[in-house]
């Protein structure tokens, strides 16, 4: 076998580099795509810095990627809040006629009642059907568990 010649292996080190950070926010938080700016995330600022730092072209790609993505940013205060009258409003019961409910109808039903887009990723949700109002903080705790 014969030895792997110097420009050889910064050839193939920086392959390998550009493939593990090329956007560090992406590939850990692919989630986070298409948000608004916000508050940077210092974790992933810090993870495409090495990549800068280690093979520049790479940690320049890696920062362009996550800052066009949207992944390098903290997700907004309202994602994730689960504490009941956490901004101080009430929850709201929507009555729905009784047709099936599709994906869609949930999807557009919440976009009215939240005065913004709501875009469903299969996988990414629970749902539960609920008798009346008063069940939804526990059946959040319940579907959180699982």
């Amino acid at each position: 076998m014969r030895p792997i010649s110097r420009r050889r292996f910064i050839g193939l080190s920086g392959s390998t580099a550009s493939l593990l950070c090329m956007g560090c926010g992406t590939v850990l938080h692919p989630e986070r795509r298409g948000q608004p700016a916000g508050p940077l995330d210092w974790k992933i600022v810090a993870l495409d810095a090495i990549g800068l730092v280690l093979f520049f072209v790479p940690g320049v790609i890696a920062f362009a990627v996550d800052f066009n993505n949207g992944t390098i940013y903290l997700p907004p205060d309202y994602h994730g809040q689960k504490s009941p009258n956490g901004d101080g409003k009430q929850l709201v019961k929507v009555s729905v006629p009784g047709e099936k409910m599709t994906v869609r109808k949930v999807e557009e039903i919440v976009s009215m009642q939240a005065k913004r887009d709501i875009h469903l990723q299969p996988g990414a949700y629970q749902t539960e059907e609920l008798e009346s109002i008063d069940e939804f903080w526990a059946t959040t705790d319940k579907l959180a568990a699982l």
